[in-house]
């Protein structure tokens, strides 16, 4: 996220760089620097939006911006990308969860990097780009911002990544926008073969987290796979009586057998 600074840095951006060192925080916020530097509504706000142009500050939303934990050296400004994004969630006072290709990274399903963080939250909604991190924002309920696991990064950041488990689910869930039907079925074969035991883990957190169609799709795939038949009863009795039938792959042919237990089109193998 750095940012090359061409411009000097002037007198007053020294003395607001030099002052938030010695504060508790780094966030600034519309007014706070008027007293302080002995100036102007107006003057303060043609400053910060310069420092932030310059990449001194990364302006988060109207008002409310973020300065470098340390004096900028070689003209930079020094924000890891989920410390930012610490602050960003801290601006919209809402919980968070980092999910979805940023996860599947992180878990080892694949080897491609992502370009960007995806986060499931409250508040906020939408592709942006803040202090040059790209960010995927995805606004849900609180009740599915749970299922964390505290990951702690290179700068000691601790960051609520979304477990294993739960990544599972909100692949199922959450399939066009990660584009991850079928190729999710072949993870959960993966975990069962490794650790059987994770089945309990994914039928709870399918009925927490997931709905009609996580849990037809997830029970007819722990079926193929033989999985432990008491959590694959517990999906069936949540699905019983559903009379909606769905494809198992969507976004692709929907001929195929109907399986009435999951009320499915099996229109693929896995």
């Amino acid at each position: 996220m750095r940012q090359n600074i061409n411009k000097k840095i002037g007198n007053l951006e020294v003395k607001l760089l030099a002052f938030m060192q010695l504060q508790d925080s780094p966030i600034v916020k519309s007014g706070d620097m008027v007293e302080v530097l002995g100036i102007t509504q107006q003057r303060e706000n043609n400053l910060l939006s310069n420092m932030n142009q310059k990449g001194l500050v990364v302006r988060i939303k109207r008002g409310y911006y973020v300065v470098s934990p340390k004096f900028p050296t070689g003209n930079y400004a020094e924000i890891s990308e989920y410390k930012l994004l610490y602050y960003v969630m801290q601006a919209y006072n809402t919980q968070y969860l980092v999910t979805g290709p940023t996860a599947i990274f992180y878990y080892g399903y694949t080897t491609q990097i992502p370009n960007r963080i995806y986060v499931y939250n409250s508040k906020i909604s939408g592709d942006k780009e803040i202090g040059g991190i790209s960010f995927v924002f995805m606004k849900t309920s609180t009740k599915r911002l749970k299922a964390a696991d505290i990951i702690t990064m290179y700068d000691g950041t601790k960051v609520p990544y979304t477990s294993k488990v739960r990544l599972i689910i909100d692949c199922i869930y959450d399939w066009n926008r990660y584009n991850t039907l079928p190729k999710v079925f072949n993870w959960i074969r993966n975990e069962i073969e490794e650790d059987p035991e994770i089945t309990a883990k994914l039928v709870s957190n399918a009925i927490r987290y997931g709905n009609k169609s996580v849990i037809a799709r997830l029970g007819y795939c722990l079926d193929i796979f033989n999985a432990e038949r008491n959590s694959v009863n517990r999906l069936q009795k949540k699905i019983a009586g559903s009379l909606s039938i769905i494809p198992l792959i969507p976004n692709t042919d929907f001929k195929g057998r109907v399986n009435k237990k999951w009320g499915l089109i099996i229109n693929g193998k896995i």
